[in-house]
């Protein structure tokens, strides 16, 4: 459901995203690419994210549970102050001041959680 009511015209969609080995490909390489998709543009309701892990590692499991706990933040936080890109790898890698004309005290106190004064907890 789009702004105002009405119902989205854009197609659903299934993503899929493939992994084997946690040695081979790195549990923060697929998890990033999850949350990516997790913070697309895009209807909650049109899109869908499935990890197929052939090799069952329970690193990739238990990576992809902790993202999926951060993405309940991580997104409303994204769309809230519209932050680009949603990419987490990206975001902190890149040397650009993302914050510039953004920065506003509720912006401050969310990202930190400035009722607990820990930014890890986001609380």
């Amino acid at each position: 459901v789009e702004k105002g009511g009405k119902p989205s015209e854009l197609a659903p969609i299934d993503v899929l995203v493939t992994t084997a080995d946690p040695t081979k490909e790195p549990p923060l390489t697929t998890a990033n690419t999850v949350l990516s998709i997790l913070a697309v543009d895009y209807p909650v309701d049109k899109i869908a994210c499935y990890v197929f892990d052939n090799g069952a590692a329970m690193l990739t499991f238990e990576a992809l549970a902790e993202t999926s706990e951060f993405a309940r933040k991580w997104v409303p936080f994204c769309k809230k102050f519209n932050i680009e890109p949603r990419a987490l790898e990206w975001y902190f890698a890149r040397k650009v001041d993302y914050l510039r004309d953004k920065l506003s005290s509720s912006f401050v106190c969310e990202g930190t959680s400035c009722n607990k004064g820990s930014f890890t907890t986001w609380d």
